[in-house]
């Protein structure tokens, strides 16, 4: 990570145009009191990105053949799990 990347999220707020500059390049890491919050990325490599990802996802999807009664049970009780008792990684 350059420090050309990095960027406050008060200098997103009030200088948007010049932090968005450039993305077609590298990416731009959003910091929050000097903690990295998020990323920023140019669209057309955000929609690559997805679209890997999907490709992705269609490689390890389990054939409904597969699917197991015990699997799908355990899969509908994982759903109506609480988001709080999930461990926050």
């Amino acid at each position: 990570m350059f420090q050309d990347q990095c960027i406050s999220v008060t200098d997103l707020r009030t200088q948007t145009k010049k932090c968005l500059e450039d993305l077609e390049k590298a990416e731009k890491y959003v910091f929050i009191n000097n903690k990295p919050k998020a990323v920023i990325v140019d669209i057309k490599y955000y929609e690559l990105l997805k679209e890997k990802l999907e490709q992705l996802y269609s490689l390890v999807e389990i054939p409904e053949t597969k699917v197991t009664h015990e699997l799908k049970t355990k899969i509908a009780e994982t759903k109506k799990l609480n988001k709080s008792v999930l461990i926050n990684i």
